[in-house]
């Protein structure tokens, strides 16, 4: 996929998903959560030096990326803090990456039964309030596949072969694409304290 399809699904015009409540067995869309994409500026010329800092200048594609915008929340809730995917400024990604690294370990993971991905690895984007993160391989052999650090199901095999194959996936389905990092993505109706899971994506909510 290419970085002008992803910014064009970025556009969509009233962007939204039906959803059911958690715990509903029908699992019956019940409710139309309307949601925002938060698109960060053009990268500057001190994020485009950050990005190329943290991955040793070797990362074409989010060189690319954050020359377009630097930073993205995507699916914003309208009515409560929630959101489906976020990527980080890049003068975040070191901080973040070190963060990862450091919770990981905390929760018990054995630092020298990590895979190289781990330690070298530079985190970009996270599921929001899941405590999981998106990876970057920056070199050597695989350079540019995307992992997924998860941990409550942590796996060893990338999630993407590239920073595109990454967005197509988000684009060709965003609510499965939600579901496969773990359903933590939960919106609100503003009334009750349902949470809604998404399960279909709308382009535009105004037209039903």
């Amino acid at each position: 996929m290419s970085l002008e399809q992803f910014d064009a699904h970025l556009l969509d015009s009233a962007p939204g998903f039906r959803c059911f409540a958690c715990g509903d067995p029908s699992e019956e869309p019940r409710f139309l959560a309307r949601v925002i994409n938060v698109v960060g500026k053009a990268g500057s010329m001190t994020a485009i030096a950050a990005v190329d800092t943290a991955c040793s200048a070797d990362a074409p594609a989010l060189r690319r990326f954050v020359q377009r915008h630097d930073g993205v929340m995507l699916y914003q809730d309208e009515k409560s803090d929630a959101a489906g995917i976020e990527f980080f400024k890049a003068t975040e990604w070191q901080v973040r990456t070190k963060e990862m690294r450091e919770s990981m370990i905390a929760m018990g993971f054995e630092e020298n039964d990590m895979p190289e991905w781990f330690h070298k690895g530079v985190v970009f984007g996270e599921i929001p309030h899941s405590g999981n993160y998106f990876v970057v391989q920056p070199s050597g052999i695989g350079a540019g596949r995307v992992f997924y650090c998860d941990h409550d199901d942590f796996q060893t095999e990338p999630l993407a072969e590239s920073l595109e194959d990454l967005l197509s996936l988000i684009v060709k389905d965003p609510p499965g694409f939600l579901y496969q990092c773990g359903c933590f993505t939960r919106y609100s109706d503003g009334k009750t304290d349902i949470q809604w899971i998404p399960m279909a994506y709308i382009a535009d909510c105004r037209c039903g």
